[in-house]
């Protein structure tokens, strides 16, 4: 407990803290493939979906998002649940591929997808550019843990 309580000082968020209240509104074999997914970063915008349903079921969102890392210190952070709609029309414009491999969305793509959605093209561009900023601190988040515990089995 210490060292989640430690890494959301950090502004490194707590993301054992947001599995574990997963598994308490959800059954333990799909939060442990969310926990795999978001410490590898392996997750696409079918799990980033998933992820807001979850949320939601798990209570109010400006509490879970105090343990999401890169979020957790940023000051004045609230939940803007219009945004968060725009942001599930714009994954739900996309098909299913595009939300497995989001990086075969080029322009033309983009555009459509904008367009379904009922939002500009430059939405589109800053949700996949949070979206990658995410998995990279999801994936930074998973190497730091493994890191630290690999300093512990040194010192044992």
């Amino acid at each position: 407990v210490p060292d989640r309580l430690a890494g959301r000082i950090l502004g490194m968020g707590d993301i054992l803290g947001l599995v574990e209240k997963a598994a308490e509104a959800f059954d333990e074999e799909e939060a442990a493939r969310m926990e795999r997914k978001l410490r590898t970063a392996s997750f696409d915008f079918n799990d980033f979906l998933a992820q807001f349903k979850m949320m939601r079921k798990m209570g109010p969102l400006e509490n879970l998002l105090g343990m999401i890392p890169g979020l957790s210190n940023m000051q004045g952070l609230s939940v803007d649940e219009k945004q968060i709609k725009r942001t599930e029309a714009i994954v739900l414009s996309m098909t299913s591929k595009e939300r497995t491999r989001p990086d075969i969305l080029n322009a033309r793509r983009r555009q459509r997808i904008a367009r379904g959605s009922g939002s500009s093209v430059t939405e589109v561009n800053d949700l996949l550019q949070r979206f990658n900023q995410m998995r990279k601190m999801m994936k930074n988040a998973g190497k730091m843990k493994k890191m630290m515990a690999q300093m512990a089995r040194m010192k044992n």
